[in-house]
């Protein structure tokens, strides 16, 4: 009972001391690396596997956890740990896996491991070791070498030495990690190579490397297999990106089980069933699989026809050939046609087609003709092009171009090259018939002259190419006798302009050629159908007219057919700056009518030439410069007119600008020398410069001139006003100044006075007459109220009398005939207060004293006129006393 009892105690101690962890349950630890195809050149995974012998109770399952330690084993330095968490039962077989950063052959690898669970932790096992390679290396070594890795992958290498502390040369490897083994930092590459390598190099002996390849795994894309004989069928399908991979390291394809080549693989085909082909593609990195499904019969994709063969005519072409494949005689397939790089306007179809007719075809020509074919029951795709070359016979040529021209007297008749698709062959010679003459001509003659003698009457002119196959439809042509040069010559200007539209029977024709340049035969033209009845603008920029719009005849009426914009004549036939002669004629009866003829540019430039014989001529301060035009051959454009700019000499700042449109300006200057740069303009621009120096001199006789000009302009317009207010006097007297009411004499007065009258022979005839009068007379020519008293005449010579006036102007008073008042005669008046004397002359009487009776007391103060004489020109004399 005792040793029963005994035993009991035992088990529970040895229970209480394994539950302690005095005792360790982990049980059978291995540590080994994971095995590759490359493991033997760098292995990176490490396994370990353990047993642990501590039983759960009542068979039910716990967590437990497990601490894990890597080291690496020479330096006892840890490199990795971890805790793992299991559930566990009674028994358990447990599995790890760690992945170094280094491959596991460039030091040993140590592991020891313990358990812990809710209350318990076990103690640490022993060190469990996988082997490196530096404790057996017999020569250098370098891992991993002959390993693939993916595109941006950081790796590190290491080189182990065969014996320690052997100087390394090398400054990659910079870490020791054993006494034999060095490593890199970690290396980062970032593209595809077939080949990296890594040396490590050892002073005094070999350096052994490590190569490495860097690339993608496989991204092949679009699986497609079809059939070409109906008795297989061939799969092809395209590399996505480049995996860099080459050599033994290439990607390996399998269809369906059968290795393949990239992009090509065959298999029996079975018609009219669903098939599935399944593509792998597999290296290093990775594995791509790719499917397709399909009938094979609705996957045919045939053959390109061989040995074509041809028979050409003028305008088509029999195109046979024939069949690689037997299968494909009773196909049903359909096949399409390109002509000189073109598709052929229509298809053909038929079962195992082999012949088909090409028409439509131009003579004479080249053609490379293509042939493609396909399925016409289940189409899926064109075959390749098979292709040919021929060339169609030569058939007549076309109607040749002719026209006439008038040069020097003579009259010439052109006609125009034809070209390939016009002569349909090669052009012999030409044929041109005058009247009942025939005449063969060169073939490059295309100018002949049909002047004979003086003969100017109308000429028929007919004109055919030939070649091999024959003549062409004669062209016929009615030359005028007389060329009709007396239509008005236009300008062709850069804006609207028409030509009137004329009754022509056979259409018109545009005629040019450059105006200053023409020679013989150097005549251009265009001819406009009749059906094409055409407004034709003339522009500046894209040739001289311009179609745009047509027309056609319904019931006398012109009705609008199309608007559209096209060229009579085109750009390339025109030089720029260059002036042409444009001449449109009317065809009636087949015979030419000039319509209009105008002059112009197809595109102006700035002229080429400058003005000619710039000169000046001054007159005071005004200078007149004028100056020839440019050559008209420099013109290069219209002329739209001139522009001069002065500068004072020694100055680059113009003082003055101005712009004509005439060949000549007039400009005020001061006095100085100047510079005047002329330059004439187009719509294209501004040509180049004449330039002139002048000297303007202002002389003293003309300042002189200018100034009494001025004066007497000044003096002139002064005597006009006087004048003016002179004839206005009244109406100025009465506006400014109105008169004052004089007094007026009451009663009878008597005046004398003396009258003289010229005779002839010298003498005078003198009269002292006495007048009487108390109001002026009622008419000029009336002599009433004037009462003669007297009438002494005296007769005498006129040198005398006015010998003696003279000596004493003041005390003579000549009168002319008595009509005071209504002749407005000049009187003379005694002023009442004095008398007045004559002189005596020889034979003349004493001049009797005036004298004037008053009633009223009241006499006006007097105006004298020469010692207290006045003189009154008046309708109605009113005397005045002091």
């Amino acid at each position: 009972m005792s040793v029963w009892l005994l035993c009991a105690l035992l088990s529970s101690l040895i229970c209480q001391t394994e539950q302690d962890g005095r005792s360790l349950p982990i049980k059978e630890v291995e540590v080994y690396v994971e095995k590759t195809n490359t493991s033997d050149y760098g292995a990176w995974v490490l396994n370990v596997e353990w047993r642990d012998e501590l039983k759960a109770g009542n068979n039910e399952s716990r967590k437990v956890s497990y601490d894990m330690e890597v080291l690496h084993t020479e330096q006892m330095r840890t490199v990795h740990s971890e805790t793992i968490h299991v559930t566990q039962g009674n028994t358990a077989l447990h599995h790890w896996k760690w992945t170094s950063p280094i491959p596991l052959q460039c030091t040993s690898h140590s592991v020891k491991l313990r358990r812990q669970d809710q209350h318990h932790i076990s103690e640490w096992t022993p060190l469990y070791t996988y082997k490196g390679q530096d404790l057996s290396a017999t020569s250098e070594m370098v891992f991993p070498h002959d390993q693939v890795f993916m595109v941006g992958s950081n790796i590190t290498f290491c080189c182990i030495l065969k014996k320690e502390n052997v100087p390394l040369s090398d400054s990659k490897f910079v870490n020791r990690i054993s006494n034999r083994t060095y490593i890199t930092n970690s290396l980062h590459f970032d593209s595809p190579s077939s080949d990296s390598t890594i040396q490590c190099n050892v002073s005094g002996s070999y350096s052994p490397g490590s190569t490495v390849f860097i690339g993608y795994p496989p991204d092949d894309q679009n699986l497609t297999c079809v059939t070409w004989s109906l008795s297989s069928v061939e799969c092809r399908w395209e590399m996505g990106r480049d995996t860099g991979m080459r050599g033994n390291k290439r990607t390996i394809y399998t269809l369906n089980g059968r290795v393949c080549d990239f992009n090509k693989c065959v298999l029996p085909a079975v018609p009219n069933q669903v098939t599935n082909w399944t593509l792998i593609a597999k290296n290093d990195l990775g594995v791509k699989t790719l499917t397709d499904t399909a009938d094979p019969t609705h996957r045919v994709l045939l053959r390109a026809p061989s040995e074509l063969s041809h028979t050409a005519y003028a305008r088509s072409v029999t195109l046979e050939w024939s069949w690689d494949v037997t299968t494909y005689t009773s196909f049903p397939m359909i096949c399409q046609v390109k002509l000189n790089g073109s598709f052929y306007n229509k298809t053909f179809s038929g079962k195992g087609l082999s012949k088909i007719d090409l028409d439509h075809l131009q003579p004479f020509v080249n053609y490379t003709v293509n042939v493609s074919c396909g399925s016409d029951e289940h189409f899926y795709a064109w075959s390749e092009w098979s292709n040919i070359t021929f060339t169609t016979k030569e058939d007549i040529p076309e109607a040749v171009d002719v026209w006439f021209e008038y040069f020097k007297q003579n009259t010439y008749v052109l006609w125009k090259p034809l070209n390939q698709q016009q002569s349909h062959g090669i052009i012999t010679h030409y044929e041109l018939t005058k009247g009942k003459r025939r005449e063969i001509i060169d073939i490059n003659t295309l100018c002949y002259n049909v002047t004979t003698g003086n003969e100017r009457s109308d000429q028929n002119i007919t004109v055919s190419a030939k070649n091999s196959a024959g003549l062409s439809p004669p062209t016929t042509i009615i030359v005028p006798g007389y060329p009709d040069n007396e239509v008005h010559i236009s300008r062709i200007s850069s804006h609207n302009g028409e030509w009137e539209y004329f009754n022509s029977t056979c259409g018109y024709v545009v005629e040019w050629f450059p105006t200053y340049t023409k020679k013989q035969c150097t005549v251009q033209w265009k001819k406009i159908p009749e059906s094409e009845h055409a407004t034709l603008n003339r522009t500046s920029q894209n040739g001289i007219f311009k179609v745009v719009e047509k027309y056609a005849c319904n019931e006398n009426k012109s009705v609008l057919l199309q608007r559209s914009e096209g060229y009579a004549i085109e750009q390339g036939n025109f030089k720029e700056g260059e002036k042409y002669t444009v001449s449109v004629y009317a065809c009636n009866e087949n015979k030419p009518v000039l319509l209009q003829r105008s002059e112009g540019y197809a595109t102006e430039q700035e002229p080429s030439g400058t003005v000619q014989k710039l000169r000046g001529k001054q007159n005071g301060r005004n200078l007149e410069l004028y100056w020839n035009e440019v050559p008209l051959q420099q013109q290069k454009g219209f002329i739209q007119g001139y522009k001069v700019i002065t500068f004072l000499s020694g100055s680059e700042t113009p003082v003055n600008t101005t712009v004509t449109k005439e060949p000549r300006v007039s400009l005020i200057l001061d006095s100085g020398t100047y510079i005047f740069r002329v330059s004439a303009f187009t719509s294209g621009g501004y040509g180049g410069n004449a330039t002139l120096n002048f000297h303007m001199e202002i002389e003293i006789d003309q300042m002189i001139v200018t100034t009494v000009v001025g004066c007497s302009a000044a003096t002139l317009v002064f005597i006009v006003i006087t004048v003016l207010c002179y004839r206005k006097r009244k109406w100025l007297k009465k506006l400014l100044y109105p008169d004052i009411p004089e007094p007026k004499l009451a009663g009878k007065w008597t005046t004398k006075g003396m009258y003289c009258t010229q005779m002839t022979e010298g003498y005078m005839k003198c009269e002292i007459q006495e007048v009487h009068s108390s109001e002026c007379p009622a008419t000029a020519e009336s002599t009433h109220g004037l009462d003669l008293i007297s009438s002494n005449s005296t007769v005498f010579p006129a040198q005398h009398f006015y010998q003696n006036i003279s000596e004493s102007p003041a005390d003579v008073s000549y009168y002319p005939p008595p009509l005071l008042c209504a002749q407005k005669l000049t009187s003379i008046i005694e002023n009442p207060s004095y008398n007045m004397t004559i002189p005596e002359l020889d034979n003349v009487a004493q001049i009797s004293e005036l004298t004037l009776e008053m009633q009223d007391s009241y006499l006006p103060a007097p105006n004298f006129v020469q010692k207290n004489f006045v003189v009154k020109d008046s309708a109605c004399y009113k005397p005045q006393s002091a």
